[in-house]
């Protein structure tokens, strides 16, 4: 394993649930009269992937006292995520965000949040408590949840400062959005200073351009390692993931689908791969696994539908690399 430690809930995740409505046809929005509901949030579908992976998770956040509210804490509940530490709001709404789906670019969506003044962005270092970060194996956020608020951006630096005094590995995810930030500027200076206390690293080559300047995939990861992250995964989208740990470099592809919806698929891969960590298996079968749960996620509408259980991912491994 590595570097991981006994612990009763293996994956925290810190950040803003929230309710996706994602149109059931292509098209611009305004056109669209039929919308599927699902639960959402980068940090919960990785908590949902984790859990569905049979290693223990749990989500910090919160969600307003609402149907939206309720239904995203009775659904985390269902998938056994533990839910102890995401408070009911009732000083603002649950966010939701609306999915324009094959618009204006095939094959892709397009995210409007609605999201401002949300009970998640009241996220606060009030909210993390120390003692259910310490006994993790691995914190995870994203670049998302410091883009929503200063209060979320003092909790997660909380977290993870919380993590590395005791031992706990930190994952980030960079995954910026730039609606939710001023300026593309403010997210680089913010993100890259979560970067510094990261072990664990997923990326793309348009959020490496947008923090050091990079887009050559090689040279992606020797910056990335000279600031000191320990393992870097790189997604390329389509063309699949390079992942990178001490002289080790794994590459792998997606499986050849159609796909419907991204959203969710790099939260698939990072929870697959987080997993795998867990479990000491090799970079190569931990991206080639991540890939898989990346297809599938891909490859349908909803974030969280089509995570694999471990017994199946196993399966499709197998068949897939015999």
């Amino acid at each position: 394993m590595y570097g991981v430690k006994e612990s009763v809930v293996e994956v925290v995740c810190i950040g803003e649930p929230i309710v996706q409505f994602n149109a059931v046809t292509p098209g611009p929005l305004r056109y669209v009269n039929l919308f599927e509901k699902h639960v959402g949030g980068p940090e919960t579908t990785v908590a949902v992937c984790v859990r569905r992976l049979e290693h223990a998770s749990g989500l910090i956040g919160r969600v307003g006292d609402d149907e939206l509210g309720h239904f995203i804490t009775s659904w985390l509940r269902g998938v056994d995520v533990d839910t102890s530490y995401v408070k009911v709001d009732s000083s603002g709404p649950t966010a939701i965000c609306l999915v324009q789906r094959g618009y204006p670019i095939p094959g892709r969506s397009k995210v409007q949040y609605y999201r401002k003044g949300s009970a998640g962005s009241r996220l606060a270092p009030e909210d993390i408590d120390k003692e259910f970060i310490s006994g993790a194996r691995v914190v995870h956020l994203s670049g998302v949840t410091p883009a929503i608020s200063q209060s979320a951006t003092d909790a997660c630096l909380k977290a993870i400062v919380t993590a590395g005094e005791n031992g706990v590995l930190v994952s980030l995810d960079t995954q910026i959005r730039p609606q939710l930030w001023e300026s593309l500027d403010d997210a680089a200076s913010v993100i890259m200073k979560f970067v510094e206390f990261a072990n664990i690293l997923f990326t793309d080559l348009g959020d490496a351009e947008i923090l050091i300047g990079e887009s050559n995939p090689e040279r992606v990861i020797q910056v990335f390692k000279s600031i000191g992250v320990d393992v870097v995964v790189l997604r390329l989208g389509e063309r699949g993931a390079i992942a990178s740990r001490g002289s080790e470099l794994a590459e792998a592809e997606p499986l050849p689908i159609s796909i419907e919806d991204p959203l969710g698929a790099g939260e698939a891969l990072a929870g697959t791969f987080l997993s795998c960590l867990i479990e000491g298996r090799s970079l190569f079968e931990s991206l080639r696994k991540s890939m898989i749960s990346w297809s599938l996620v891909a490859s349908i509408r909803g974030e969280q539908t089509n995570l694999p259980t471990s017994r199946d991912l196993d399966g499709a491994f197998r068949a897939l690399y015999p």
